[in-house]
């Protein structure tokens, strides 16, 4: 089994992609200062003593979520119907449906992880009990 079970470089690449369709949606939808939004863009994954994620910061300049709830310039969230500010929603939706293929991705993940190791202990078992 020579799959990749490496939990680490697995979040790092997802956080990637998740900047990168968040930058793709920005620059579709024309946010207002695009590019310095797009490059306020930062992400770090924090990881416990064993190596092992245990949360993800993405960090923007604030002002791009008003634009994914189009509020701003005197337009609150209880004002969004009623106003002619166009939604341009780039980053909520993203946001969650990435969370939740992040999900399904590191599930996969671990139950590969969990069988390799029950397949090697399996192994070492197999060989102890032969030596003896």
């Amino acid at each position: 089994m020579s799959e990749n079970t490496n939990i680490d470089e697995t979040v790092v690449a997802w956080a990637e992609i998740v900047i990168r369709i968040w930058e793709e949606k920005i620059y579709q939808l024309k946010v207002t200062d695009t590019y310095a939004l797009l490059n306020s863009f930062a992400q770090h994954v924090v990881l416990n003593a064993n190596g092992d994620p245990i949360m993800v910061e993405f960090a923007f300049n604030y002002y791009g979520k008003f634009a994914d709830m189009s509020v701003g310039k005197g337009t609150s969230y209880g004002e969004v119907g009623n106003s002619r500010r166009k939604v341009k929603p780039w980053y909520s939706k993203t946001f969650f449906n990435q969370v939740r293929i992040l999900g399904e991705i590191l599930s996969e993940k671990y139950a590969r992880k969990a069988a390799l190791l029950i397949v090697e202990n399996i192994d070492d078992n197999s060989l102890s009990w032969q030596k003896s």
